[in-house]
């Protein structure tokens, strides 16, 4: 009777777990700068997250889907369904070039046929088909997830809050600071989405900047032994050679731990306003402290917690599967 209360127990716990996972979807311009396959790394090896999804957005997103795949191959994650988002911004057709992590991809590495659908409607359809509510983490351009909050409004409903890495808030009091890359790469869908209701937490540069790797965590992922280890450490390499910089800032990965990490970044309640304008302050976002709104924008960042939780989980965690 004793070891058949432990086995239950054992199975209900695990059970337990499985149902309190979030469940999310995430949108990547992966491909442009390191710390997208960073962030990607670090959901995959976050028991917390059920990850049901990954779009990619802006630019070459044929190349982008494919190491996207390429990922979660490398990780084990072939359950995991990808599709190819947006080329181009709302209103702006120019393309840029971001040919760096791409030199890992091999003439083998193919996408699934399904993977050519476009983003915003598999973004949309899997928000209708899932029996819980999603959270959406956005670590690029927000060109697929304006398209599908405009397709379908009725998403708005079955989106428990969208977590996106993008802004810059400490400054724009005074209108003046820094305009961040992914808000300046399509501000017009940035703006949609700030303005659709949907609970955000925005991670922006003013928590972003200080979550810089360092030298020892770069030696922990030489010395660990997992192929998804020695797959980050390669695109980090490549990143080194392309930008010279030494040692990458974790911006995308930090919007990922705030999902299941809340303690880590401090936020602060209020409405944000992105500047239209055709000058330079187009892309600008302007944080206007509103203790009603329903979008919170990081203030402050416990940096050396959240680089200890990184380098533990890339390092030495494993993928975890997903539980549906």
């Amino acid at each position: 009777m004793a070891r058949f209360l432990i086995v239950a127990a054992f199975f209900s716990a695990f059970s337990l777990s499985a149902q309190t996972r979030t469940p999310v979807l995430i949108d990547t311009d992966i491909g442009d700068a390191v710390d997208d396959s960073l962030a990607l790394g670090l959901a995959l090896t976050s028991p917390e997250l059920d990850v049901r999804g990954v779009t990619t957005v802006i630019d070459d997103v044929e190349s982008k889907t494919r190491l996207a795949w390429k990922e979660l191959v490398v990780f084990g994650r072939r359950d995991i369904p990808v599709a190819m988002g947006a080329p181009e911004p709302l209103l702006d057709t120019k393309l840029q070039s971001h040919p760096g992590a791409f030199h890992l991809l091999t003439s083998s590495d193919q996408i699934p046929d399904s993977a050519r659908r476009p983003a915003a409607s598999f973004i949309v359809d899997t928000l209708m088909n899932s029996r819980d509510r999603l959270t959406l983490i956005a670590i690029g351009p927000l060109t697929n997830v304006a398209l599908a909050l405009k397709t379908e409004p009725r998403i708005k409903e079955r989106i428990e809050r969208i977590v996106l890495m993008g802004g810059a808030f400490a400054t724009q009091a005074s209108g003046g600071g820094q305009i961040e890359y992914n808000v300046k790469r399509d501000p017009v869908a940035a703006e949609v989405v700030f303005r659709s209701g949907v609970p955000i937490l925005a991670a922006g540069l003013d928590v972003t900047m200080p979550c810089k790797l360092r030298s020892g965590d770069l030696e922990s992922l030489r010395v660990a032994q997992s192929p998804a280890a020695r797959f980050l450490l390669r695109q980090i390499e490549l990143s080194q050679s392309e930008t010279g910089e030494a040692l990458p800032t974790l911006y995308d990965p930090l919007a990922v731990a705030a999902v299941f990490r809340p303690d880590l970044v401090e936020t602060a309640a209020g409405k944000v306003e992105v500047s239209l304008a055709n000058d330079a302050t187009r892309g600008q976002t302007r944080f206007i402290p509103d203790s009603s709104a329903t979008t919170r924008v990081g203030v402050k960042v416990n940096a050396q917690a959240f680089l200890d939780l990184f380098i533990k989980r890339v390092a030495h965690g494993g993928a975890f599967g997903a539980a549906r």
